[in-house]
């Protein structure tokens, strides 16, 4: 989708527009959590875990594409529902670079910043052993360049991804080995004296998960991925 890029903002329209995507995504999640918390009222069980992570992905802008550098920190809480479909909350701390290609005159930027997510998981028992599981979440994702006053026109940047997954788990005595595909479709935008929209060149992701399990509920999990977002993930995950 074509969106033409914007010069010469100034900061206060600007940072009034933030605000206002930033109302408009907690408007968006409230009302996907109104649409599976009455079911959620019902919960069976609890599951809680913390991630370490490190992506890289090319992101397209219309100056040119840049890498972009993501390290992030972050907890999860979901409930177990009925049906067997669990609800979370994903809340994060990241760190993160935007790096330019060699041919771009783009600079490159450093941003810290925060992001909020839910998400629905669905696994489907096939054997005692092989599992099939799917999963979808939105995330809202904001930060301010690093060392940034908040007086002068540094650059902001904020996005929207909206992830899709299926799996197949196959598990032997401790360990689960769970091959996957992933979908995932990013919005956003980076502001800085102007304001440029971006989005993934490639949303296709392949990854391989690997649990180990120290506890009937709780396991250590290590993931490992590729394609249009490469890196790994260091799960410590109990449900019950």
């Amino acid at each position: 989708m074509s969106r033409r890029r914007r010069r010469g903002t100034a900061a206060p329209v600007r940072h009034a527009r933030r605000r206002g995507g930033v109302l408009l995504e907690l408007a968006r999640c409230l009302v996907l959590a109104s649409l599976v918390l009455p079911a959620a009222a019902q919960a069976e069980w609890t599951g809680v875990s913390a991630r370490l992570a490190n992506v890289e992905s090319d992101w397209s802008f219309e100056s040119g594409r840049r890498e972009a550098d993501i390290s992030e920190l972050s907890f999860q809480i979901e409930e177990k529902i009925e049906s067997g479909l669990a609800v979370g909350l994903d809340l994060g701390y990241m760190d993160m670079r935007l790096i330019p290609s060699a041919d771009s005159p783009a600079e490159s930027l450093k941003f810290d910043g925060q992001y909020i997510g839910i998400y629905l998981r669905q696994p489907l028992r096939i054997s005692e052993r092989l599992e099939l599981h799917g999963m979808f979440s939105i995330s809202y994702h904001s930060g301010d360049q690093s060392g940034a006053d908040a007086d002068d026109d540094d650059a902001e940047i904020d996005w929207t991804s909206s992830l899709l997954e299926i799996g197949m788990g196959l598990r032997f005595s401790k360990f689960r080995v769970t091959p996957y595909a992933v979908y995932n479709d990013i919005d956003g935008d980076v502001s800085g004296g102007g304001t440029e929209v971006f989005d993934m060149e490639d949303n296709l992701s392949q990854g391989i998960r690997f649990d180990y399990f120290v506890e009937d509920t709780a396991f250590i999990q290590f993931d490992f991925i590729a394609g249009g977002s490469a890196g790994g993930y260091l799960n410590f995950v109990r449900r019950y």
